[in-house]
């Protein structure tokens, strides 16, 4: 089955019709190319309009009304470094031997290990006391 695609092609002279079947690879390709690159320049072209659009909205509802009414201070420009809250240090509870609670043991060494920020094979649970009854 042979198929010929023709397409006309308006230009100030007048109408040319261009037959498909006689191109080449290369000029498929060519051709292929050249309406990729025009799509995708198109579709960059209009994000950077609407990133444009966004940044004057940006300038016009956030940042000028703030300057407006003086609410943009010198404080908020230079952020201040925050100082973590002290830590207490960890109390040893007295040994209390209840038998085989080993899933218990590497549930608190799990969590000694996230809080300290520390490998759980850095330390060791020596002895752990219950309180309260469940």
């Amino acid at each position: 089955m042979n198929t010929t695609l023709f397409m006309l092609e308006a230009g100030a002279v007048g109408e040319k019709v261009i037959e498909y079947s006689n191109w080449t690879f290369a000029d498929r390709v060519s051709e292929a190319l050249s309406v990729s690159l025009l799509g995708m320049g198109t579709v960059f072209a209009v994000l950077a309009v609407l990133w444009g659009v966004l940044e004057i909205f940006r300038f016009f509802f956030y940042d000028l009304p703030k300057r407006k009414s003086g609410e943009v201070k010198k404080e908020e420009k230079t952020a201040k470094p925050v100082k973590p809250a002290p830590v207490s240090a960890p109390v040893a509870a007295p040994v209390v031997n209840t038998g085989s609670d080993a899933e218990l043991v590497a549930a608190i060494s799990a969590a000694i290990a996230v809080v300290l920020d520390k490998p759980a094979t850095s330390f060791r649970v020596v002895s752990f006391r219950r309180t309260g009854t469940r």
